[in-house]
């Protein structure tokens, strides 16, 4: 769905209230939900800007988890690709799509076959 900056036409929301209780009410998964709080705690100069001295809340879920779930769940079989790839426009730039096209995917999938030596007979 594409929808026109500024433009409220086509939104299922009527407000943020409402978009931030629908992301809350989502309990797929057994990755729970985590709050971190942090602040700025660098120098400041004596009158510090307001983003300075307010404290921030980050949530998020262990990516991890998130991806094993996902591998677990009969809805996304058959809508994923679990083999690392790297994408390349015409004009030679790396495209980035997708976990599966990222360097630590890759390096994961390096490391684990560096444990194996193949051998000739």
């Amino acid at each position: 769905m594409a929808i026109k900056y500024g433009s409220r036409d086509g939104l299922p929301w009527k407000s943020a209230k409402e978009l931030h209780a629908t992301i809350d009410s989502i309990q797929t998964g057994s990755a729970p939900w985590k709050t971190y709080k942090f602040r700025y705690t660098g120098p400041k100069p004596t009158t510090p800007p307001r983003w300075m001295e307010e404290e921030y809340e980050l949530n998020l879920r262990d990516i991890l988890k998130v991806f094993e779930a996902e591998l677990l769940s009969p809805e996304f079989k058959d809508e994923s690709d679990y083999a690392p790839y790297m994408e390349f426009d015409p004009q030679g730039n790396r495209v980035w799509s997708n976990l599966m096209s990222g360097d630590w995917v890759n390096r994961q999938a390096v490391t684990f076959f560096d444990g194996f030596h193949i051998t000739a007979d």
